[in-house]
């Protein structure tokens, strides 16, 4: 009987690991499958633990409550600010980005807002206003009962290229300075347009904008410069002394 004849082993580098020729590349592509899902989740789990930072950290206002993604705290004046915050926003405005809302005595406010260290971008600002949310923001030496129309385009407040463009529109009502009598306001609109370099200022009556009580302008470098006309000083004796005068400030 004939004896077999022996098959030579194949080398070691020619053995198949895996016998169907297109299981390596489905071993491929689960691999990057499994990659992204794994990148999907990590990024997730970032933006959950993200969100749940405590309000304060972002928005350092007495009794801030909430979170970086949603948080609200009081303002002077009896008003209320709350805040969404917007991831995608953030991620292309290199800042913290949110949609803002502000409530309180005869304010209905809405806004989008962009933060970085030491900038303020207001964006979009439209509604209803009272005097408080003014001097919660502004602290001016007198108070008025007045209500207001808000619509600004942009503020910007820090940093480089700071400006503002739009129009705040006041109805009739009265001002005073503290301690003071009470003094009749009429309508009034304040515009503020946006120039190369510098966002040019007028407060004047409602519908009369060349008899100006305040002119002025805010420079790109936040230099801001106003004038009270000797019209302004006589119909809002709480903003300036007899003759009118100039302001002239870094913000």
């Amino acid at each position: 009987m004939p004896i077999p004849e022996a098959v030579p082993a194949a080398p070691a580098a020619a053995i198949d690991v895996y016998p169907d020729s297109y299981d390596a590349p489905v071993r491929r592509r689960l691999d990057r499958r499994t990659l992204a899902i794994g990148g999907i989740g990590l990024g997730v789990y970032l933006l959950t633990l993200l969100a749940t930072v405590p309000a304060r950290i972002v928005a350092p206002l007495p009794g801030a409550t909430g979170t970086i993604w949603h948080g609200a705290a009081p303002l002077d004046g009896g008003s209320r600010a709350e805040w969404r915050w917007s991831p995608l926003a953030s991620l292309t405005g290199l800042g913290f980005a949110a949609d803002v809302a502000v409530t309180g005595p005869g304010t209905a406010l809405a806004a989008r807002a962009l933060l970085r260290p030491g900038r303020v971008l207001i964006e979009d600002a439209k509604g209803s206003a009272g005097f408080g949310l003014l001097a919660a923001i502004a602290r001016p030496g007198f108070a008025c009962d007045l209500h207001m129309q808000v619509d600004l385009a942009r503020v910007a407040i820090g940093g480089g290229k700071q400006g503002a463009d739009g129009r705040i529109r006041s109805e009739p009502g009265s001002c005073n300075a503290f301690g003071g009598p009470a003094v009749p306001v009429l309508a009034m609109t304040f515009d503020v347009r946006q120039t190369p370099g510098l966002a040019v200022i007028n407060l004047a009556p409602a519908g009369e904008r060349r008899r100006p009580f305040i002119v002025g302008g805010l420079e790109e470098k936040g230099m801001l410069r106003l004038i009270v006309t000797a019209e302004g000083a006589a119909t809002l004796p709480f903003l300036s002394p007899p003759g009118g005068m100039k302001i002239e400030t870094e913000l």
